[in-house]
């Protein structure tokens, strides 16, 4: 029989362990980070006969929730598992005063999501290259993110993620306040863009810039780049499709598209951010 319960402490190594399994390249911090933005709350485990079988996470921002996270032990799938924590997650969230659900769906399992309801928004693409060799050096017009700013970032990010998510920047900036940046313009924010390590390198987001202001968005990926203490290693980003400028800058930088997944939506459908801002997003996770 499957039991749904909350979170534990003592769970995190399970998580951990589990999107290791699915080559996540997560680190415990991230894992801590999830936990922390989630307040513990949203996140639930799945057990058969008293066993971890899996896992899922929500994230409340307010209006807009994410959920991600879910993945279900190899020998326990096809169980309806995923779709027990899916529903229990969804419910969560609505009655928590969440309007709109989003994901990002890897293709073999979108249709879990389709049959509770989700309706496809665009595709995430994933994006990829080795080392910053040969990446030209802006840093000297940008500065790096100070932690007194984060509520004004928050609010500035607000306006193309669609609700204001300060507590995923600011444990993001906790943990690697080095590789975070900022741009102004009149004293006004215009761009934005951190970035955390993982285990084979580093993940760019978010990054989230002023759609009109293409220059900018160089500037802030290479300045970031450029902060990274280790050369050699894999720099991964993930965009959502509409946004073309990210396309085109980033395959100027020489990334290369590696995979893809699909956004997906449940509930209204006018929360939908502004993704044509949206160069880099945190995670899959979390949006």
């Amino acid at each position: 029989m499957i039991s749904i319960r909350p979170l534990r402490r003592s769970d995190r190594n399970f998580v951990l362990q589990m999107t290791q399994h699915e080559n996540w390249m997560d680190l415990p911090c991230d894992i801590n980070r999830c936990v922390e933005c989630a307040c513990g709350e949203g996140c639930f485990v799945a057990e058969i006969d008293g066993k971890q079988a899996g896992h899922v996470f929500s994230f409340n921002y307010g209006r807009i929730g994410w959920i991600g996270l879910l993945i279900v032990k190899t020998e326990y799938r096809k169980r309806g598992i995923a779709t027990t924590l899916m529903k229990e997650a969804i419910n969560y969230m609505f009655s928590h005063g969440v309007e709109t659900i989003k994901l990002d769906a890897v293709q073999s399992i979108a249709d879990l999501y389709r049959k509770l309801g989700f309706i496809d928004e665009c595709d995430s693409i994933r994006f990829a290259r080795i080392g910053k060799r040969g990446i030209t050096s802006f840093s000297k017009f940008l500065e790096h993110m100070k932690e007194e700013e984060l509520e004004q970032i928050a609010e500035f990010d607000a306006q193309y993620f669609g609700v204001n998510r300060l507590k995923v920047l600011d444990c993001l900036f906790r943990d690697y306040p080095e590789y975070c940046f900022v741009s102004r313009s009149m004293n006004k924010i215009n761009g934005y863009i951190m970035a955390r390590k993982t285990e084979s390198g580093f993940w760019i987001g978010p990054w989230v810039c002023n759609p009109q202001n293409y220059a900018t968005a160089k500037k802030l990926i290479t300045s970031c780049i450029n902060s990274f203490d280790e050369n050699g290693l894999e720099l991964r980003v993930g965009i959502p499709s509409v946004n073309s400028n990210a396309t085109r800058l980033l395959q100027s930088l020489e990334f290369k598209e590696v995979s893809k997944s699909i956004r997906m939506v449940l509930g209204k459908r006018d929360l939908t951010g502004n993704f044509l801002g949206v160069y880099g997003i945190a995670a899959p996770e979390k949006g």
